[in-house]
């Protein structure tokens, strides 16, 4: 967490001073008492019990706390200090600390300024400037007070530009780590310390007056700012089934798919692009309707207001009011703008870090001073993560504070309104308690209040993460709140005591490794079993080796092993090569020239991005000169039909999108659907940093804004793409010293960059397309001539390189691949139905959620015993040796080679890592020093305060296990 840097002394009786003040602040909390849990925590641990029974729920885990806020004491404990994804949860942090820092009576202002003089005839000779500070509540109609403000002071006509002033906030637009998927859609709107209606349009789609007629469309606002395209039709009945997309980058709404003739209308809030821009164009429109008249040339741009005094501010409703909607409604835009205002109020930055800083003032002053994440205001980020004990510590704290009304004010009620208005109806808890929810695939949590049947109040929080199927976690959360408005009048557990913690062979010497005070915060699912042994004896060490975690690239265990047990370790890859005719003997080619591609991730260029022998764009060049090919007088068309047009896994994160290792994919994709930039300073301090584009195309385009400088000095040099385009942005600082680098860029349009370098290598060999030629993509015609053929290196040379180097774009082509062969559709979606009934025939369950084939998704979630059913299933595969030879090896190779070195593990552990922040993983197999063969896997997930400690205790695990005998 944050550093405190002490830049002078200060005197001891100050410390002292500080000290009282801090522990007059925050609660004082008494550790539990084990004779009060009593009744409640029978209660609540048999209905755990009850749900690791149940295949569906056997997954999830929870922490829970309950506080007595009347006795101070403690309740009920049950992983208490251990960190979960909170989702909405995170919403209390930001309110309590908008709260505590602005105060209930805070409003937003939102100003105009005249940059110009007013004529006697009403007519402002320049510029109309409106400055945001943020306000999240801004609506058209507000707009249209202030436009009417203008029409009173006798303001008819603007004759310069509509300026907008959006610099209170940085322009990053979206929450580190938001999915691509969600966009979307209103509860992942883009940010602006400018922004109106939140940020998005409301599409109304009405069915047609007739079968087969076009739906009517409505938006609200009215905008010209985003297009819609509407692919709908009328149906038959009374279902509907709509696809709404939005292009990243791009404000243009795509709508396919049907509405019933007798359906209701489909609503939907829009997101758009920098909304600055969205507000400029609903305040034209409001200026309009006042008869404002404006110049023709009047544009709608951005500005920054340096002085001056506002013509008119508008003052949003008070804070106290706004969490209402933001807590009962957990409504995500509200909590961020409100964070970002508390990073510009407190900080002087209006961020998410300078917000999260803010708020993290107030943690400490709650008794919350580290051992937590908060990288939004919403939680709609994965990054979050917290524990229930910090939950409960700063509920308890609120209560000391002359907020504390407004926040329960705004809290859903039970039963009664918000989130909570269909839950704990009927129940002792209804109209009681009083408690902030929070949902999210895996995820659910549900903390706040409720006045106990004693008339104590108390304070709890339930935070589930590993979930299957929601529904259990909202029961569990449900049978919890309803205990504890009844207590403590509860009747005696019925049934059998929970079972005791199991020991296994392995226990005395592993339990002591996870009792470390690092790893408190952090969920740890561990299995050991034995290949030469069986039964119960197997079983060496387990922990938590049910719980649903999120693997990384873990998961690539599993859809390799699908890969070779489903095609075989010789099965290769083909690209195909047709004409609309046999190739011309006369060297000139009438008609299309067709390339399909089934999914090679190896198709390649022949410079520093060939990783692997097999087929290369200019072998394929080549092959047609070598056919006479002299012209085409057709298109050069790209078939990738063998897959769908997904480009991006499910819950892939935006601000990854630069990155190598967030490719983009296709059926016919080069180079790992990425280019090459080698960049180096120049030979003098000033000038613009020196790059090579491998390869040498025109597909990318790099802007050069990179400025060499001198030795020493703050190396910020960084490698950004604009979303949604093949514009690469050099920017920053590259010290002389620096060595030089290189990084590997997606690109977008897999199939247009293929197209795009055949038809470059094809014209530098000499073949000539015919002036108007188009780069096409389409499915390859029945009527098409096949020419050839090429294949790649066997499967299993593909799945070595795939392991070795943890290649996400690899294990997606695979998993789609796997899809297209086997259930006749090329998607992420039907490839993980193969890799699920292949677990099932290995003698494993499909109760896990496998959404991509690399582990990059965070929405993928799967137990240690999962994979290990998946290596025990490989080792008596037929490809078995192909698969454990993949594997990195201790010490030796791939993501392998640096760890455990010069340990007992080393050389013979063979293993698949996996990390991103907050996941760590280590699965495969282990021979021990006595010969044993084992296997191992090992998922971290949680917050440690430094990410090294992952790496370090599983190495600590697997030499500890290597040397057992």
């Amino acid at each position: 967490m944050n550093q405190l840097v002490v830049f002078r002394r200060v005197c001891t009786c100050f410390l002292l001073f500080a000290l009282v003040l801090q522990l007059a602040a925050s609660p004082a909390f008494a550790r539990e008492d084990t004779a009060t849990r009593g009744a409640l925590a029978d209660h609540i641990e048999k209905y755990l019990t009850d749900l690791k029974r149940d295949e569906n729920s056997v997954g999830l885990y929870a922490g829970i706390v309950v506080y007595d806020l009347t006795d101070k004491t403690y309740l009920y404990r049950h992983n208490a200090e251990r960190n979960y994804i909170p989702a909405s949860n995170m919403k209390l942090f930001t309110t309590v600390a908008g709260l505590d820092k602005l105060g209930p009576d805070y409003q937003w202002k939102t100003e105009l300024f005249l940059q110009g003089k007013v004529s006697a005839d009403g007519v402002l000779q320049g510029d109309l400037v409106l400055k945001g500070y943020g306000d999240p509540t801004l609506t058209p109609a507000d707009l249209q007070q202030m436009a009417s403000v203008l029409k009173q002071a006798g303001i008819k006509r603007i004759n310069g530009h509509l300026l907008l002033d959006e610099s209170y906030f940085d322009d990053t637009r979206l929450g580190v780590s938001w999915m691509w998927d969600d966009e979307p859609y209103g509860y992942s709107a883009q940010l602006s310390a400018l922004s109106v209606h939140k940020n998005v349009t409301t599409l109304t789609v009405t069915p047609g007056k007739a079968v087969n007629a076009p739906p009517t469309l409505a938006m609200e606002p009215a905008t010209t700012y985003v297009k819609v395209i509407n692919k709908l039709q009328t149906v038959e009945g009374s279902e509907s089934n709509i696809t709404l997309e939005r292009p990243r980058g791009k404000n243009e709404v795509v709508l396919t798919g049907t509405i019933g003739f007798a359906a209701k209308p489909y609503e939907e809030d829009v997101t758009l692009e920098d909304p600055a821009l969205f507000v400029g164009d609903v305040w034209k429109e409001q200026l309009l309707a006042q008869g404002i008249g404006l110049n023709p040339g009047a544009a709608v741009k951005k500005t920054v207001v340096q002085s001056g005094v506002p013509f008119s501010t508008h003052l949003s409703k008070p804070l106290g009011e706004v969490i209402v909607e933001l807590n009962k409604e957990s409504d995500n835009f509200y909590a961020e703008m409100l964070l970002k205002t508390l990073g510009a109020t407190q900080k002087g930055a209006g961020t998410f870090a300078a917000g999260s800083e803010a708020v993290a003032d107030v943690m400490k002053r709650a008794g919350i001073d580290s051992g937590y994440r908060q990288v939004d205001g919403s939680g709609l980020s994965r990054f979050d993560l917290v524990s229930a004990e910090q939950i409960v510590r700063l509920l308890a704290f609120v209560q000391q504070q002359s907020y504390s009304v407004e926040l329960e004010k705004s809290l859903p009620v039970a039963g009664v309104d918000g989130t909570l208005k269909t839950r704990m109806l009927g129940t002792a808890a209804a109209k009681n308690l009083i408690a902030k929810t929070g949902s999210m695939g895996g995820v659910n949590s549900l903390s706040g209040y409720v006045t106990a049947q004693n008339g104590h109040k108390l304070a709890f929080s339930i935070l589930i993460n590993g979930i299957y199927k929601s529904k259990y976690a909202r029961d569990l959360q449900d049978f919890v709140g309803t205990l504890l408005a009844s207590y403590p009048q509860l009747a005696a557990v019925q049934g059998d005591p929970p079972e005791a913690n199991k020991t296994y062979a392995l226990s005395a010497l592993l339990d002591p490794l996870f009792e470390q005070p690092q790893a408190v915060g952090m969920t740890a699912g561990v299995l050991v079993k034995s290949l030469d042994k069986t039964g119960d004896a197997a079983i060496l060490y387990e922990k938590e080796a049910d719980a649903l975690l999120t693997p990384a690239s873990n998961l690539k265990l599993l859809t390799t092993a699908a890969a070779l047990s489903q095609l075989g370790e010789d099965y290769t890859f083909k690209t195909e090569l047709y004409g609309d005719a046999p190739v011309a003997k006369n060297g000139v080619q009438r008609g299309n020239l067709y390339v399909k591609g089934y999914g090679d991730p190896s198709l390649h260029t022949e410079n520093a991005l060939k990783v692997q022998e097999g087929v290369s764009i200019e072998k394929i060049a080549a092959w047609i000169k070598e056919q006479g090919v002299k012209e085409i007088q057709g298109n050069l068309v790209l078939d990738e039909s063998y897959f769908d047009a997904q480009r991006l896994g499910l819950g892939w994160a935006w601000d990854d999108e630069s990155y190598y290792y967030n490719p983009t994919l296709g059926a016919l994709s080069v180079n790992r659907g990425t280019v090459m930039v080698e960049y180096e300073p120049a030979a003098k301090a000033g000038d613009a940093v020196s790059f090579n584009l491998l390869p040498k195309t025109s597909y990318a385009e790099v802007i050069n804004e990179a400025k060499t400088v001198e030795p020493g000095q703050e190396n910020t040099f960084a490698i950004v793409r604009d979303r949604g385009t093949n514009t690469i942005r050099l920017t920053g600082n590259l010290p002389l010293d620096h060595p030089g680098d290189y990084e590997r860029v997606p690109v977008e349009e897999p199939a247009k960059y293929v197209g795009t370098l055949l038809k470059e290598a094809l014209e530098s060999e000499g073949v000539r397309f015919a002036p108007g030629s188009e780069l096409l993509v389409s499915p390859v015609p029945h009527t098409a001539v096949k020419w050839n053929e090429f294949a790649s290196q066997p499967l299993k040379e593909i799945v070595s390189y795939l392991n070795k180097k943890s290649d996400n774009f690899y294990a997606e082509m695979l998993l789609k691949t796997l899809g297209a062969v086997k259930k006749g559709e090329g998607s992420a979606t039907a490839g993980a139905q193969v890799v699920q009934e292949a677990v099932q025939a290995m003698g494993g369950k499909a109760n896990f959620d496998m959404v991509d084939g690399s582990g990059l998704t965070r929405y993928n979630l799967i137990s240690a015993r999962h994979i290990a059913t998946v290596l025990e299933g490989m080792a008596k595969q037929p490809a078995f040796s192909t698969y454990e030879a993949s594997l990195p090896v201790a010490g030796v190779d791939g993501t392998l080679k640096n760890r455990l070195v010069e340990t007992a593990a080393a050389h013979s552990l063979h293993a698949k890592t996996g990390s991103m922040t907050g996941v760590n993983s280590l699965s495969g197999y282990l021979t021990t020093k006595s010969g044993e063969r084992l296997i191992v896997s090992i998922i971290f997930n949680g917050f440690v305060e430094d990410e090294d400690f992952f790496v370090e205790l599983q190495d600590r695990i697997v030499s500890t296990v290597a040397t057992y005998e």
